[in-house]
């Protein structure tokens, strides 16, 4: 554990050679949403890596949800629950497109296609960021009001 929350593909790697993790990204995502001490941003880092196996893993980890009948935002709050998303831009792609294509296969009529909610499910992250974060001198959530005023 202490080796993932540094480095989450070495502790990974640790876990398997020792016998504590099964070698399969299903049992690798099981044991993400489960293993207590495990530091959520890494776990979010090594989910949204692009080699093979992290990315077999996110999918995993992510087929692991069960969005049926959830509205939206609820499932994304479910979802975000076990890491917090890294903070580059291509692995919360990676991500939150992998989300949209399982909340549509959970809810088939709540979207007319998976690319509609992964759009829906990206700008939500984005304005949360935007709302959320002190790093984020101009707000477009103030731009958007004081247009309207």
């Amino acid at each position: 554990i202490s080796l993932f929350n540094r480095k989450p593909k070495k502790g990974i790697e640790f876990l398997v050679k020792a016998s504590k993790v099964g070698e399969s990204p299903e049992e690798i995502a099981a044991f993400l949403k489960s293993a207590s001490g495990l530091n959520k941003t890494m776990i979010g880092d090594y989910l949204g890596e692009r080699e093979d196996l992290s990315l077999k893993v996110m999918h995993a980890y992510v087929d692991s949800f069960e969005f049926q009948g959830m509205e939206f935002d609820e499932a994304i709050r479910a979802f975000l629950q076990g890491f917090r998303l890294p903070g580059e831009a291509q692995k919360i792609d990676r991500i939150m497109e992998k989300f949209a294509e399982r909340y549509c296969k959970c809810n088939p009529k709540a979207f007319s296609s998976a690319d509609t909610a992964y759009v829906l499910a990206y700008s939500v992250i984005m304005l949360n960021t935007d709302a959320h974060n002190p790093m984020v001198k101009n707000k477009v959530l103030s731009c958007v009001e004081s247009s309207f005023i």
